[in-house]
């Protein structure tokens, strides 16, 4: 998904790892992959599109019909 939306120029991005998996819940709390399942499988999932306060209608539109061009592509 993220590289058909960023074909179509729309920057698009991972979104949210799963908190227990970054390095110091690792490290300090021994949380290993696997523990969360449908935590990680959502976290594998989610992408951030462009979003913002002062984003246009116009702009907004845009990342409407990448995103929609993007899905039907799959």
């Amino acid at each position: 998904m993220i590289d058909e939306l960023r074909a179509r120029g729309v920057e698009a991005k991972a979104y949210m790892p799963c908190i227990h998996l970054l390095p110091h819940y690792r490290e300090r709390l021994g949380f290993r992959g696997g523990e969360f399942p449908v935590a990680e499988d959502t976290s594998d999932r989610l992408v951030a599109v462009p979003f913002f306060g002062a984003m246009g209608e116009g702009e907004v539109e845009r990342v409407c019909e990448a995103l929609g061009a993007a899905l039907g592509a799959r």
